[in-house]
């Protein structure tokens, strides 16, 4: 079985996740009304996740740049699970079942690169 190139896989995997993050939290906070409306929350609440999702997907492009791998992929992996099971938990509050479906897809999506970075960290070699 080929091992995993966890260094470029990770890099990968951190960039991707800065791109969606910067595109997705863009569009809700754009979009803030209309999917407030389908979650039944308010449009400061959304829009206000829309900018903090940009800010994260920057914060993420820092810790690439400036962490060693590693400790960057960890810490992001982290939050994508916590912000999976979150996304995941908002879905409950959507008014019909093709909203719910969305909003669980973005959980899906978040969950999947929270597996890419498990598997680059897998990929890595030992720390000394």
């Amino acid at each position: 079985m080929a091992r995993v190139d966890g260094a470029a896989v990770g890099r990968w995997s951190l960039r991707l996740d800065a791109a969606y993050c910067a595109l997705l939290g863009a569009a809700v906070a754009l979009f803030a009304r209309p999917i407030a409306e389908a979650l039944g929350l308010p449009i400061p609440l959304v829009a206000a996740i829309g900018v903090a999702v940009v800010v994260w997907a920057g914060l993420v492009a820092w810790m690439l740049a400036r962490l060693p791998l590693r400790r960057a992929l960890r810490f992001v992996m982290l939050a994508n699970v916590g912000a999976a099971l979150a996304v995941g938990a908002v879905s409950l509050a959507a008014a019909t079942v093709f909203v719910v479906l969305a909003v669980l897809a973005v959980a899906v999506d978040v969950a999947l690169f929270a597996v890419s970075q498990a598997v680059a960290l897998r990929g890595l070699p030992a720390a000394g």
